[in-house]
């Protein structure tokens, strides 16, 4: 008897086995579809400027040392008299190294520390930059860089673009199915291809404008170059 329970249970295994097999092995309807690629891309003035700022403690001629909190108060009221605000600046670093001048201390035999401090201010345009530089200590300030450009407004660009690019990839699904006789249906895929945010543009003050640039009237203050969105978008699209 138990011979013939298990003979049924077995026979039922193997069908059901078999059904779910010939379930897996039918083919699937093909859908048809296009895919496409949609670019969109514009150019926008930079409303937000950050420009760093590299402090360091210095020696007078008298070979005196004029430390760092005087260097601070230093730029710090050359920058309220060009009419930068607290907001706009920031301390991005502190330093200090007891190697340099060299020469001075070979001649004074005892070591010293020399410490430096980074700020960066937030521009709106190049004209707060060429007011600020020339009011700054030439021996106090050591490096100046651009270390970004950006728009108040940029997430909102960049969502624009994001969907012109969409919209750009199915104009260009619908003529090229009509070609062929064909209409697009829905969405079936949308990857996006991000080409990463604006980079930093480099910038010449007006201390280091050339006799060449006159011929603008005078004016040294020059307008960075646009910062350019673009995006791509691959879109799978089913066709009718």
């Amino acid at each position: 008897m138990k011979t013939l329970s298990t003979l049924i249970i077995a026979t039922i295994l193997v069908a059901f086995s078999n059904l779910s097999n010939a379930q897996m092995t039918t083919p699937q309807p093909k859908i048809k579809k296009i895919v496409v690629n949609g670019s969109a891309e514009t150019d926008v003035d930079p409303d937000e400027i950050y420009v760093n700022f590299v402090l360091s403690e210095y020696y007078n001629s008298k070979k005196e040392k004029t430390g760092i909190e005087t260097v601070r108060k230093e730029f710090l009221t050359a920058c309220e008299k060009s009419g930068i605000t607290k907001e706009q600046i920031r301390v991005d670093g502190m330093a200090g190294s007891g190697y340099q001048d060299w020469f001075i201390r070979k001649k004074r035999k005892e070591t010293d520390f020399v410490a430096t401090i980074t700020y960066i201010i937030k521009f709106s345009d190049t004209k707060s930059i060429d007011k600020l530089v020339p009011a700054l200590n030439d021996n106090a300030v050591t490096n100046m860089y651009i270390s970004k450009v950006s728009h108040s407004k940029m997430e909102t660009f960049r969502k624009e673009i994001k969907i012109k690019s969409v919209q750009a990839a199915r104009e260009k699904a619908i003529y090229l199915a009509e070609s062929i006789g064909e209409k697009v249906g829905s969405a079936l895929l949308i990857e996006e291809v991000d080409f990463g945010g604006p980079q930093p543009m480099m910038y010449k003050s007006n201390m280091m404008m050339e006799a060449a640039d006159a011929p603008y009237g005078g004016e040294t203050s020059m307008p960075f170059e646009k910062i350019k969105i673009r995006f791509e978008t691959r879109v799978e699209f089913e066709l009718n």
